[in-house]
């Protein structure tokens, strides 16, 4: 259906038979066609497909604006299980007051990173030791990591590297990638016996998996 909206794409021909339009993660519309297809032709199929085009591009422009947190006076944040409003103070490092959490006006969102790794490490630490000793498995060291692509991982060695950013989650979650990775010592791969093993602690952890990768915008913040 035509909506009268003018659509920017990118032409690519090449030796394909049909006409394809692909909308990538930044929105944008890229057209192929075959070599000898006719300008009209790849106009009109364009103008057909203009309300696909534009819920594509608003979808992706809704991911890419999960993929910022903008640190502003009384937003809501969620840490771990708890939800906290942000207060700008004028103050030197992060304080929390009930579910008040006060923050330095100047530089907030260095502070505000600090805290949350403190958080972070804490909470990874007391985890994965209850957790090893549940599943009866030896680790050498848990890190905090800023990787951009994976939440955890664990070296042949035993040493266990996790993301800070694992507090904005509920800690279920948490817990999730925790058992993950401590199911990597002595397995290091994903057959079906790791994934026995990651079930046997935790039934439930493809709904928790889910919930991780729903939201691996999260990766992004405060970078």
């Amino acid at each position: 259906m035509e909506t009268g909206m003018t659509v920017a794409y990118e032409l690519i021909r090449s030796k394909r038979r049909t006409i394809a339009i692909v909308i990538d993660s930044e929105g944008k519309c890229r057209v192929r066609a075959p070599l000898q297809a006719r300008l009209s032709d790849i106009e009109h199929f364009v103008q057909a497909k203009t309300g696909w085009i534009e819920q594509k591009q608003q979808h992706y422009a809704s991911v890419q604006k999960k993929r910022q947190l903008i640190l502003t006076d009384g937003m809501q944040l969620s840490v771990l299980d708890n939800r906290y409003t942000l207060r700008l103070a004028e103050l030197g490092q992060v304080q929390v007051n009930g579910t008040v959490l006060l923050c330095p006006q100047f530089k907030p969102q260095q502070a505000l990173e600090k805290w949350l790794r403190q958080q972070a490490l804490a909470v990874l630490q007391e985890r994965t030791a209850h957790y090893a000793e549940l599943m009866g498995v030896v680790y050498q060291s848990v890190k905090l990591s800023s990787a951009a692509k994976r939440w955890g991982s664990c070296s042949i060695k035993g040493n266990l590297n996790f993301s800070w950013r694992l507090v904005f989650y509920p800690l279920a979650v948490l817990d999730y990638v925790v058992v993950h990775e401590l199911s990597h010592i002595g397995n290091m791969n994903h057959s079906r016996r790791f994934w026995q093993r990651v079930a046997s602690v935790l039934p439930d952890y493809q709904m928790r998996q889910r919930c991780l990768k729903q939201q691996a915008y999260i990766l992004q913040w405060l970078r």
